[in-house]
């Protein structure tokens, strides 16, 4: 990793502290678009998030765009996103999480793609760096763009954001399938982790183990997510995350 300055940390650090605010999965790609742009000045920023089932096709950009050219643009990369190295990747089984499409194809042979042609030279973006994140039925990216190679330090901050990004993105997701039956009450960022080990088969024990905590604080954080998800067992919470 390239090796950061301390004005890098600072704004890593504000960084973090921004995604700390529990958000709705329908907030989140406006807000992590706004602190990527403040991470990393003067990169053209988009969230992008397609559903599977029906290619149906969101972005949140800071591009300085009227609401008729953000429509065709938006409309655009709906009928081209395949063209995106990342997405044969994505489908390949990649996960990343941070991806430069400058390694998985060629430039020159990138350059001759209509998604190349139709999206990224009319804003002038040569170049795309990809944080992958996950969600099921759904291919969602932040991705940073610019006219220019994407340096060193710009790729070693996104791996240190990636992780609370990622676990931001997993928490914005966890609330909104959670508020379906529970009392509208965000899970905290540690309640999040506590429930992803949940949802993997851990005990309590084993998941203080994890967290290096004592099992007596996780059953607090247990108890708090029955309480918010409305849930009667930790069973049920689960299954109610998983659609069953």
């Amino acid at each position: 990793m390239e090796r950061l300055r301390h004005s890098d940390y600072r704004r890593l650090l504000d960084f973090v502290a921004g995604l700390q605010e529990p958000m709705p999965v329908g907030a989140f790609g406006e807000r992590i678009v706004a602190l990527t742009a403040e991470l990393l000045p003067g990169a053209t920023i988009a969230f992008d998030q397609i559903r599977e089932s029906d290619s149906q096709y969101s972005i949140d950009h800071n591009v300085p765009l009227d609401a008729a050219d953000q429509m065709r643009m938006a409309a655009r990369i709906a009928e081209l996103y395949r063209e995106n190295p990342v997405y044969s990747y994505i489908q390949g089984g990649g996960t990343g999480p941070v991806v430069d499409i400058s390694d998985l194809m060629p430039r020159r042979q990138f350059h001759k793609t209509d998604f190349y042609q139709d999206i990224f030279r009319p804003h002038g973006i040569k170049h795309q760096v990809n944080v992958l994140l996950s969600r099921e039925g759904w291919i969602n990216s932040l991705t940073i763009n610019r006219d220019r190679a994407i340096d060193g330090r710009s790729k070693t901050m996104l791996e240190l954001a990636s992780r609370h990004i990622r676990l931001a993105h997993r928490q914005a997701c966890l609330t909104d399938r959670l508020r379906q039956g529970g009392t509208g009450e965000s899970l905290t960022t540690r309640e999040v982790e506590v429930f992803g080990w949940l949802r993997e088969g851990k005990r309590n024990s084993e998941i203080a183990i994890i967290l290096g905590c004592s099992s007596r604080t996780i059953d607090k954080h247990v108890e708090n997510i029955l309480r918010k998800t409305g849930a009667e067992t930790r069973t049920a919470a689960v299954r109610a995350t998983r659609g069953e």
